[in-house]
């Protein structure tokens, strides 16, 4: 049994092929997924989700993703906390929320503002975070600590896709309740990621795929999905000398502490 900690399963390319993509999950034991919201028109599309694959267990997180942090993004922020009060057992988590300058640079500042706001939310609504982080480690590492300081130590989540090295897996281990999600990335190049996946404590380890983006190597061409997280686990599993069976119980048990 498997869960994904992060799918976008209500993208269209994955919805157009809903009946295939929830046969495949099932057929490769991945049950339940948790779905990152990006901005406010993909709240609905989450709603959809729901009822859209019916044998697997969807959950919804809450979030303004920094790629659409733009002009409007107090307002987004407004409607989509306007959106959590509506039913706040609806959401698992406060994501896909951090800091993105691989695309633009330009709105560090209105990025960083965003995300204060909505680990103000998770603390306030105590919920995890998922973050987004891209070419943007340096700048919210301090933004974290901040806010770790501001909030008496209570911020907690996971760092989506992780991409760092042990440097980074050190600074995020010091703030506190933190985890990593490994996805497709770590079968790109091994010999790179092999290890920095055995400097992550093994009770702070999520798996994901962020379906339909970051195929794993094995399925390159292909729009990732669900199903394709087995062959993360897989590779994870591999590089810990775990069974599939001990691999799954882990990040079950992980992923019920950071979502409870």
């Amino acid at each position: 049994m498997w869960i994904d900690t992060h799918c976008h399963l209500y993208d269209t390319s994955l919805v157009e092929r809903k009946e295939a993509v929830q046969e495949h999950a099932l057929a490769k034991g991945v049950v339940e997924l948790l779905l990152p919201n990006i901005d406010v028109h993909s709240v609905a599309k989450m709603a959809a989700a729901v009822d859209q694959f019916p044998e697997l267990t969807v959950r919804q997180m809450i979030g303004l993703h920094p790629c659409y942090v733009k002009e409007d993004y107090q307002s987004q922020l407004d409607t989509l906390k306007a959106e959590y009060l509506k039913n706040p057992s609806r959401f698992c988590a406060v994501g896909e929320i951090g800091l993105d300058l691989y695309w633009d640079k330009s709105t560090l500042d209105i990025q960083i503002d965003a995300l204060n706001q909505q680990i103000d939310w998770s603390v306030e609504w105590d919920l995890p975070i998922a973050l987004h982080v891209r070419n943007s480690f340096k700048e919210i590492f301090p933004v974290l600590e901040a806010a770790q300081e501001r909030h008496g130590g209570k911020v907690r989540g996971v760092f989506h896709c992780f991409s760092g090295g042990k440097k980074q897996i050190n600074r995020a281990l010091r703030l506190g309740e933190f985890y990593f999600g490994l996805g497709g990335v770590i079968t790109y190049n091994r010999a790179a990621t092999d290890p920095v996946i055995k400097n992550i404590p093994s009770d702070r380890i999520l798996l994901e795929t962020d379906a339909p983006y970051l195929t794993p190597s094995a399925f390159k061409g292909e729009k990732n999905e669900p199903a394709f997280m087995a062959e993360v686990a897989h590779t994870v599993a591999e590089v810990l000398e775990l069974t599939p069976d001990a691999l799954s119980e882990l990040c079950a048990t992980n992923t019920r502490n950071l979502f409870r």
